[in-house]
């Protein structure tokens, strides 16, 4: 057996070194589909399929609230802490049930130093319990860090090492969270990761710092600000979990005026938790990539069939001398599987490559890229799909020989013909990699189409030379009263700067999708009881819509005199509201009184001002509020220092040249006013549009990518298959031209049979589409990569045609031109 197994090996390699341009372009053809499937395979690997790092975690589960209010769509939302305690106490599904926010807050030293903006966030005192970790350092949290009073944290051990230079001795020592003292009592494990995705905390407090204060945020039933994370219990299915906490959930909705809408919950995997916005999106590439590895295949068993067909009259002979089927197979096979292994082996190193080069360009909201790894588990993929090219590559050939009598491949070899089998494989061939190509070149063609729509869509405002930046202001040193006084003082040093056209500041900005909506009674509009109108809410300095260029529709805008907490309460609307509040109405004075309870983000104390009388004073052009694809919603805006309770503004510049250029003068004005504040993630607005359709981005990037590669190879495979039919039909050629046949009469009959390929292919590929856009198209996921495009839009057709048109016409040149420069005299003294 070894020795049959050496004999045929050595024939294998002394067969491919006496070929070496087809098996150097079989080997790279293979090296490219095997590499860019392994580099997709090892994204999604890393993405959807490595389990979580911590013990046991099949059996983490995300928990969420669904809300269902009459005449909407049902909505998975965060659980109130009050609900949480509930739902912890009263469930028979879970070892454990801990909730958690994540937040983002000005971290330093004791003495105020080394300050930085960092990841945060706040968990119950079992959290890390329910994951299965303890600190290395320390202890954990114990329930009364949960109190009011108790504030506590735990350090990442990265943060511990540049704080604290891995000071053994940190704990009980003080470290300040947004200007607050916070007592060190552990320090976590290096590399410990939690399952929130890329948005990894560097410190955890305890919810104690929630249950602070006259009006505790974390005591309020109806404000969902919390996730939950719970470990089921061994024999507990997700199902039976789920039925269980909506089982106490409607009974609090019936118990609490507050729940009324909040019937039941949703349980899912936490794994399928980070990742589920993202799966749809990674399997559509990993879609394409195969199709692209399914071309591959078809080419290398395009090739390997020309080339076997060659050798059929040494392949006879072997049968005629006693070589089983299977035995001529087992030699082929070998054949296939040196060139899927070597290419392999060179696709691996193609997929490192490709990783390394598209990693920098994968948007930071994929969770879990830092996961992404060539490993053991996509080496062991890379082997299988190698071996699969190899078997699909030489099964067919194989099969078509040894179908073939030895008599009748003698006969054939004697004629310098490849037979009628050998062609209708051939071109069965071209025209599924030609439908696979058009396919993924049509996918292309659109998503580049809905990306361009996008990037190219009209915003409402100007987006160009705006620089942006945010300012650590704690409640601490800056509580409400001082924060409007130190924009009141900073906005006019940053217009002074030189270059700087404008300057304000606003909450939040364009495309950001940080809105927040609250409950608003409008004048002379009937509330329905239990479910309230609503409106999203934002706040601004003077000036600020006319810095970002949003058009003043009708009335006025905010002035100095307006941005005083004792001047009368007024608001703008965008058009949106008017449409949906004051359709055939004049909204200039009118009133609203938006109630701002649970848009308290940096305070546990009620403010007198939030359910304040407004007058509508201007009315302002809609400008985009999360994305392009979403229409604008009702929106009102009130002067900053009236609403000071919300979140702080966003710090504007309008600037003449590059606006990053203007970072240290900013800096510097910050500096005059207080040394110890920093500008915080400065980028111009081009920037923050580039990151919100970063993701759309790379995945049209991706499959335009792939697409090209497939017509790359399927132009290749044209080629291959009408060079080959050249090359087989030289005496039909000759003997045709001997009889009359001009070199145009030889032209358009190669000719025509591509086209009768191409156009075979196009028909199938354009059937495959039509499929995919029935099933895809009533996917939400897909609706905002093709936005303002049809999946039958004319003009993307017409492109693919043409450039796979001319693609295919480029194939055909050379073996066309082989064909007219047949000598018939020379053909007929060989006969």
């Amino acid at each position: 057996m070894l020795a049959s197994l050496r004999s045929d090996l050595y024939l294998a390699l002394r067969q491919l070194r006496k070929s070496p341009g087809f098996a150097l372009t079989a080997i790279l053809t293979l090296a490219l589909g095997i590499g860019t499937t392994t580099a997709i395979y090892s994204l999604i690997d890393g993405v959807l399929l490595k389990p979580l790092p911590l013990p046991h975690p099949e059996q983490l589960v995300a928990i969420r609230t669904i809300e269902a209010r009459p005449g909407q769509t049902a909505d998975r939302i965060g659980t109130s802490y009050s609900n949480y305690l509930d739902w912890r106490d009263r469930n028979h599904s879970f070892t454990q049930l801990a909730a958690f926010v994540g937040d983002g807050r000005l971290i330093s030293r004791a003495n105020g130093m080394d300050g930085d903006v960092l990841p945060i966030c706040r968990i119950t005192a079992n959290y890390f319990d329910t994951l299965g970790v303890q600190p290395i350092l320390g202890r954990n949290f114990t329930p009364d860090d949960d109190q009011a009073g108790h504030h506590v944290v735990i350090l990442g051990y990265g943060l511990w090492v540049r704080l604290f230079a891995s000071d053994k001795k940190v704990l009980g020592t003080t470290i300040l969270v947004s200007d607050q003292p916070f007592t060190i009592v552990g320090v976590m494990p290096k590399g410990f990761t939690e399952p929130r995705g890329n948005d990894q905390a560097e410190l955890w407090t305890s919810f104690g710092p929630l249950l602070d204060g006259s009006a505790p945020r974390g005591k309020e039933r109806d404000n969902g600000f919390a996730e939950i994370i719970g470990r089921l219990k061994p024999g507990i299915t997700q199902q039976q979990a789920r039925a269980d906490v909506a089982t106490i959930q409607s009974s609090l909705a019936q118990t609490y005026r507050e729940d009324r809408y909040l019937t039941s919950v949703f349980v899912q995997s936490k794994l399928s938790d980070i990742t589920g916005d993202i799966r749809p999106a990674l399997f559509l590439l990993m879609a394409a990539v195969l199709a692209v590895l399914l071309i591959v295949c078809t080419n290398v068993a395009g090739l390997m069939l020309t080339r076997t067909m060659k050798r059929r009259g040494e392949i006879a002979l072997r049968a005629a001398l006693g070589a089983s089927s299977w035995r001529i197979w087992h030699q082929l096979l070998i054949e296939a599987l040196i060139l899927g292994l070597v290419g392999g082996a060179i696709g691996i190193g193609l997929a490192y490559i490709l990783l390394h080069t598209a990693l920098p360009l994968i948007p930071d909201d994929i969770p879990r890229i830092g996961e992404v790894a060539i490993n053991g588990r996509v080496l062991a993929f890379t082997a299988a799909i190698s071996v699969l090219c190899s078997i699909l590559s030489s099964l067919v050939p194989a099969w078509k020989l040894t179908r073939v009598s030895p008599i009748e491949s003698l006969r054939e070899q004697s004629h310098s013909t490849t037979g009628r089998r050998s062609h209708s494989f051939q071109n069965t061939l071209v025209i599924a990699q030609t439908a696979l190509g058009f396919a993924l070149l049509l996918a292309a063609g659109l998503l580049i189409r809905g990306f361009l729509n996008v990037r190219h869509a009209k915003l409402g405002f100007q987006s160009d030379h705006l620089l942006r930046f945010l300012i650590p202001l704690t409640n601490a040193r800056y509580p409400d009263p001082k924060k409007a006084l130190f924009y009141k003082e900073y906005l006019p040093k940053l217009a002074a700067i030189p270059g700087v056209r404008s300057a304000s500041g606003g909450y939040p900005t364009p495309m950001e999708g940080a809105y927040a909506s609250a409950p608003v009674e409008i004048d002379g509009r009937p509330n329905p009881p239990g479910n309230p109108l609503s409106t999203l809410i934002g706040e601004a300095e003077p000036g600020y819509f006319e810095t970002l260029g949003v058009p003043l529709l009708q009335g006025r805008s905010f002035t100095a005199a307006d941005n005083d907490p004792k001047a009368p309460f007024v608001a703008l609307v965008n058009q949106a509201f008017v449409k949906r509040y004051f359709p055939d109405e004049n909204p200039i004075g009118r009133h609203i009184r938006p109630d701002l309870t649970l848009l308290r983000s940096l305070t546990n104390d009620l403010d007198p001002t939030i359910h304040n009388e407004r007058e509508i004073i201007g009315v302002l052009a809609d400008f985009q509020q999360y994305s392009v694809q979403d229409p604008p919603q009702p929106m009102a805006i009130f002067p900053y220092s009236q609403a000071s309770m919300l979140m702080r503004p966003a710090v504007v510049l309008r600037v003449a040249g590059d606006p990053m250029q203007y970072k240290n003068p900013a800096q510097a004005a910050l500096a005059s006013i207080d040394p110890t504040l920093f500008v915080i993630t400065p980028e111009t607005m081009e920037m923050h549009l580039s990151l919100v359709s970063g993701a759309q981005r790379f995945e049209t990037l991706l499959i335009s990518a792939f697409a090209s590669i497939a017509l790359f190879l399927s132009g290749l495979g044209l080629y291959a298959t009408l060079a080959a039919s050249v090359a087989s039909r030289t005496r039909e050629i000759g003997l045709r031209m001997a009889i009359g046949a001009d070199r145009r009469d030889v032209a358009s009959l190669i000719l025509f049979r591509a086209a009768a390929l191409v156009l075979s292919g196009l028909a199938i590929g354009t059937a495959i589409a039509l499929l995919a856009a029935r099933s895809l198209s009533a996917a939400a996921w897909w609706r905002p990569l093709l936005f303002g495009v049809s999946w039958f839009d004319p003009s993307t057709y017409l492109t693919i045609l043409l450039v796979l048109g001319t693609v295919s016409f480029a194939a055909c040149l050379l073996p066309t031109w082989r064909a007219t420069r047949v000598d018939p005299m020379r053909v007929l003294r060989d006969e």
